[in-house]
């Protein structure tokens, strides 16, 4: 009898993105529910951080109602991320992993999940976006986690300065 089992292990996405995505979603539903449709439609599987606003829950939020498995999605947490929320995801059947560093940080735990995936979905603001976004409280040169992650994938330096054509050639859409 044959298996319906996929003959190979699926590829795993990491979702990163802004904490806050505004009030209507809509910087999810533009720029990564395509990306996720594309992905689901694949097979393939999620990880994601724990955070309870912007792209990581509305991220676990459409994966969970799509609906697919919630074995198909593992949440990436700190040993203090756990005590704080690893029972909630628990409780939704996603799949945790802690990392085992009790002083780990969520820059350990983003490394953590680029190293556990296949690829990125992910998008930060551009200045101009990021400008009207936040307002007075924009700070001109902050690279955000996203922007980290999508670096360090490609093995660019934090600090290292890169050209909007250098973004372009490394395989960054804007």
């Amino acid at each position: 009898m044959a298996s319906t089992e996929p003959s190979q292990t699926p590829q795993i996405a990491f979702i990163s993105g802004p904490l806050d995505t505004g009030p209507d979603k809509s910087y999810f539903t533009t720029h990564y529910k395509p990306h996720i449709d594309t992905a689901i439609s694949l097979g393939h599987n999620f990880v994601i951080g724990p955070i309870t606003s912007g792209i990581d829950a509305d991220a676990l939020e459409y994966l969970l109602e799509y609906p697919i498995s919630p074995s198909r999605i593992t949440i990436f947490m700190t040993f203090g991320e756990d005590k704080a929320w690893g029972e909630e995801f628990r409780d939704q059947g996603v799949n945790v992993y802690v990392l085992e560093d009790i002083s780990a940080n969520s820059q350990n735990r983003d490394a953590e999940m680029t190293a556990k995936s296949d690829y990125d979905i992910l998008r930060w603001r551009t200045e101009d976006e990021a400008r009207k976004f936040y307002g007075p409280s924009y700070w001109k040169g902050h690279v955000t986690n996203t922007e980290r992650n999508w670096r360090r994938r490609r093995g660019v330096g934090l600090w290292e300065a890169l050209s909007e054509e250098d973004y372009r050639r490394l395989g960054y859409e804007f």
